[in-house]
C-alpha cells in the first residue's frame, strides 16, 4: 500500500513539476533562438506559397487575355467581311464583353434593326483578381459598366485598347483599324502571336516542313 501511495505522489510530483515548466516558459517568453527558427520556416512556407499564387493568378488572366482576343478577332473578321454591322458591348447586367450584332426583325422587316447578342460567341468574364482596368476606343476611354464600340461597313473602325491588370501582369491587347487579330504587350513587351502569319523566308525557314 505505502508503495502504492508512493508512486502516485512522484507521478503527480512529475506532472506538476511539467506544468510549473510550462508556466515559467510561457512567463519568460520565446528566446531569441526560437524566434529566428520561427521567422525562418514562415520564409520558407511564404517562398513556396506566393509564387504558386501568383502563378494561378497569371494563369487565369492569360486565359481571360486569350479569350478577349479571340473576341476581339472575331469582331474584326465581321467587321472587315462588311455584311454586317456589329460591335463590342460591355453588358452591365452579366458584368461580361460581349459581341453583338446589328439584325433586322425578320417577322418586322420594315422595323428599325436592333442590336442583338451574337449567341454563337461566348461573352467574356473577368474572372476573380483579374481586371479589365481600361478600355479606349480611338483614344477615347470607355467609362462606367456600360458601353459599346462599334465597327464600320465603311471601314473607318476605330483603335480599339484593353488593359488587363492581374498580380504581376499588365497586358494590353490593342485591335489597330484593318487589323484581323489584336497585338498582345505585356509590361511593355510585345507578345508575339504564333497564330499570326509568318514570313518564313524572312525567317530562314523557307526549306521547314509544314
Amino acid at each position: 500500500m505505502d508503495n502504492l501511495v508512493a508512486k502516485v505522489q512522484t507521478k503527480t510530483s512529475s506532472t506538476e513539476r511539467r506544468k510549473t515548466a510550462w508556466r515559467e516558459v510561457m512567463r519568460r517568453g520565446f528566446t531569441l533562438i526560437e524566434l529566428i527558427v520561427v521567422i525562418c520556416i514562415l520564409a520558407v512556407v511564404s517562398s513556396i506559397v506566393v509564387p504558386r499564387l501568383s502563378g494561378l493568378s497569371k494563369g487565369k488572366a492569360d486565359v481571360a487575355i486569350e479569350r478577349l482576343s479571340e473576341l476581339l478577332s472575331l469582331f474584326a473578321w465581321r467587321d472587315n467581311a462588311g455584311s454586317q454591322q456589329c460591335a463590342i458591348y460591355m453588358n452591365p447586367d452579366s458584368g461580361a464583353v460581349e459581341l453583338w450584332t446589328l439584325e433586322i426583325n425578320p417577322k418586322r422587316p420594315t422595323e428599325s434593326a436592333l442590336w442583338v447578342p451574337d449567341r454563337f460567341v461566348q461573352p467574356v468574364r473577368m474572372p476573380e483578381g483579374v481586371e479589365l482596368a481600361e478600355v479606349l476606343a480611338d483614344g477615347i476611354r470607355m467609362g462606367g459598366n456600360e458601353w459599346r464600340i462599334a465597327g464600320s461597313p465603311s471601314g473607318n473602325r476605330p483603335r480599339i485598347e484593353m488593359r488587363v491588370l492581374a498580380q504581376g501582369l499588365d497586358a494590353v491587347l490593342v485591335l489597330e483599324p484593318g487589323a484581323s487579330m489584336p497585338t498582345r504587350v505585356d509590361n511593355g513587351k510585345v507578345v508575339d502571336d504564333q497564330r499570326a502569319a509568318q514570313d518564313l523566308d524572312a525567317r530562314g525557314m523557307s526549306r521547314e516542313p509544314w
